[in-house]
């Protein structure tokens, strides 16, 4: 189920909220996707953290992270969609994603082909945190290639709820139908 965010002990400035649209994926939908799921598909596979020393990527053991601008620059040049993800180095449940969700095989394998990955450390880039007017850590947003925002998911999520919203992004079935229908599909 996902966690509750952590809000941010310093609040530089107040940051005007926008409503949003529409909500197409929210906590409580995800969590009833999970709950009507085979027990197979819950079970996490989680590759052990690489050393420190080794601070080096290996393919397939960790996410392939851009920075900001040259994340969206490669992805408007592509058809991948765009995973980005708001964290900071306070933040418990963004260092759980990091060493569980993160970990998990077919969370990496399914960003890799299919998916831009960039974070952005809010305490680092306040100025981007403001932009996307992240509230509370992890934030994840989903993006079109050109960088259109499709939905912000905020809190912890573990690798089978963010496998089936990768999936449900990456199919673009959000044109299509709410996110409840296509837990229905199956």
């Amino acid at each position: 189920e996902p966690e509750i965010m952590e809000e941010k002990p310093e609040v530089v400035e107040e940051i005007v909220e926008e409503k949003p649209e529409e909500e197409i994926i929210t906590e409580e939908i995800i969590k009833e996707a999970k709950e009507e799921m085979p027990e197979e598909t819950k079970e996490e596979e989680v590759i052990e953290e690489t050393p420190k020393e080794t601070t080096l990527a290996v393919q397939g053991t960790e996410i392939d992270w851009k920075d900001y601008t040259p994340g969206m620059a490669l992805a408007g040049k592509g058809s991948k969609s765009i995973f980005l993800y708001f964290h900071a180095p306070w933040c418990s449940y963004c260092t759980k994603l990091k060493k569980t969700t993160f970990k998990n095989k077919k969370i990496l394998a399914y960003l890799e082909k299919n998916f831009v990955s960039i974070q952005v450390d809010t305490d680092q880039n306040q100025a981007l945190s403001s932009e996307w007017k992240v509230k509370g850590l992890p934030t994840l947003w989903f993006l079109e290639p050109d960088g259109t925002k499709i939905n912000s998911i905020p809190g912890y999520m573990d690798a089978a709820q963010l496998l089936l919203v990768l999936n449900y992004i990456h199919t673009k079935s959000y044109a299509k139908m709410s996110f409840q229908e296509f837990m229905k599909q199956g």
